[in-house]
């Protein structure tokens, strides 16, 4: 039975891929693509960020069933704003010591659906062996102890000294969680200024050393974070050359063996991204100011609790880049058609959603007097074999009816499907708003990144990365990220 690497590119898109790949740029992807299967249109979870898409290829699962909503959103559980560290001022405001914990372990053990296993689960219940480099959805039966640096013990008032987390047989977190070996050469690159071991070069040494101790597991998963920061800063548009030093470091594992053609041999290799990102304009005009537009409701700040005793708060903004949330606290009849008013005046809304009744959503285009519901099962089908009805204008989703009963969607690929899981993924009540090309939400605690690169959206752009298959035969049509899980989990003899 061939072990299986999947390697995850932060950020990979796919027109970049595709121009590397014909400079010659990328001499490991290039092989794996000559001698694999190139897929250039792999669709992504919605919101276009990377807990939420990492946790569907994880669990083989949308949303609406793994429960992770965004990078930053509300939590009705404990009536606070859930913040996994999205800028330095969050950091800060919230505490490093709060964000370490919701990104280090309240991300697998509490947010995550426990009653959605993931893939090292599955695997390792069935007798294979599973390990994990520096991806950080990791929930296993595997116990560990972090041991936080010295640098980051100090900023969090050393607090998470003891704290234990999960994951598969072999767990690397950059320097949170110790490779098991002796010695650790003075070249890893770590320390606060390499992100303590989460970065690219760390992720292929580990991997690289992993096969030559002869200590790799039956299924890795091998993340590469670097890219998304390079995107961010530059724009995904000139993000080769971030991609070609992920590219190395593929290289790197595959020099691991006799030859790159042995390691096909032995190996499945997969190579994909979470998500992909688009352009966003330089000027001011194209931050989409949320506080502002909202600014006649009371805001719930990411430091307050929305308690029962206090019912001032209304809403609660949650950016997510080019997508956010906007959870409705209290009076949601009320205050649910004024919040999608005055955001359906502004045309740099693509789309605003929202839920209407069970089972019926509605999205209107920002700008427009256009309108669209819909609901799953119908006479309508899409591409991935899914049933819908509809009112209105499909425009909203640009999506259009042909051969009478085939809904084909355009610039916002699986729109009905994904649109619902962003909208049912845990109980809240919420508006959700997507901004149309070149913008990005700005709000309190958000990241933005003018002239620079962004995701989150429904757009194509944002949710569609390449995918690399290399040593299996495979057969998807319309591949979905969510594939993954199912296809890893068969060639094990594991399928569902």
């Amino acid at each position: 039975m061939k072990k299986v690497i999947l390697f995850v590119i932060d950020s990979l898109h796919p027109v970049v891929l595709a121009r590397i790949l014909s400079e010659g740029n990328a001499p490991a992807l290039s092989f794996l693509a000559k001698h694999g299967t190139y897929f250039d249109q792999v669709i992504s979870a919605f919101p276009t960020m990377t807990p939420v898409a990492t946790s569907s290829m994880i669990t083989g699962t949308w949303p609406d069933q793994h429960r992770v909503p965004g990078f930053i959103w509300y939590n009705e559980e404990i009536r606070k704003i859930v913040d996994y560290g999205a800028t330095w001022q969050s950091v800060l405001k919230i505490g490093p010591q709060q964000v370490l914990r919701n990104l280090l372990i309240r991300l697998n053990e509490e947010h995550l659906n426990s009653k959605t296993p993931t893939l090292y689960e599955e695997l390792e219940a069935g007798g294979y062996s599973s390990g994990n480099i520096n991806f950080f959805m990791h929930r296993a039966t595997h116990r560990y102890k972090a041991k936080i640096p010295f640098l980051l013990s100090l900023a969090t008032g050393f607090r998470l000294k003891q704290e234990q987390v999960s994951g598969p047989a072999h767990l690397t977190l950059g320097q949170l969680i110790h490779p098991p070996f002796y010695g650790w050469p003075v070249s890893y690159p770590i320390g606060p200024f390499h992100r303590f071991g989460v970065n690219d070069v760390f992720s292929g040494m580990i991997t690289a050393q992993l096969v030559r101790e002869k200590k790799q597991p039956d299924f890795t998963v091998v993340y590469f974070p670097d890219n998304d920061k390079y995107s961010h800063e530059y724009g995904p548009l000139r993000s080769g050359p971030s991609i070609e030093r992920a590219d190395q470091q593929i290289a790197l594992v595959l020099d691991e063996f006799s030859s790159w053609e042995k390691a096909l041999e032995e190996n499945v290799i997969i190579v994909t991204g979470d998500h992909a990102q688009s352009t966003v304009g330089l000027g001011k005009e194209y931050l989409i100011d949320l506080d502002y537009a909202l600014k006649s409701f009371q805001r719930l700040k990411a430091t307050e609790e929305a308690s029962g005793d206090d019912n001032s708060k209304e809403i609660a903004i949650c950016p997510n880049e080019r997508m956010a949330f906007i959870y409705l606290l209290q009076r949601m009849n009320e205050i649910l058609p004024e919040v999608v008013g005055i955001l359906a005046k502004d045309p740099r809304n693509a789309q605003i959603a929202w839920k209407v009744s069970e089972n019926r959503y509605c999205v209107v285009q920002g700008g427009t007097e256009k309108e669209l519901c819909f609901w799953r099962i119908g006479p309508y089908q899409d591409l991935y074999g899914q049933s819908w009805s509809f009112e209105g204008d499909l425009s909203v989703v640009d999506a259009q009816v042909v051969d009478q009963k085939i809904i084909e969607f355009g610039k916002f690929p699986d729109a009905f499907n994904r649109l619902i899981s962003a909208l049912e993924v845990r109980s809240e009540s919420r508006v959700i708003v997507s901004a149309a090309s070149g913008y990005e939400y700005f709000a309190v605690g958000a990241p933005i990144h003018p002239g620079g690169g962004s995701h989150g959206s429904l757009e194509q752009e944002d949710s569609t990365v390449p995918m690399i298959i290399s040593g299996m035969t495979v057969n998807l049509k319309h591949p979905r990220i969510v594939d993954l899980y199912s296809m890893i989990l068969e060639h094990f003899g594991l399928g569902r």
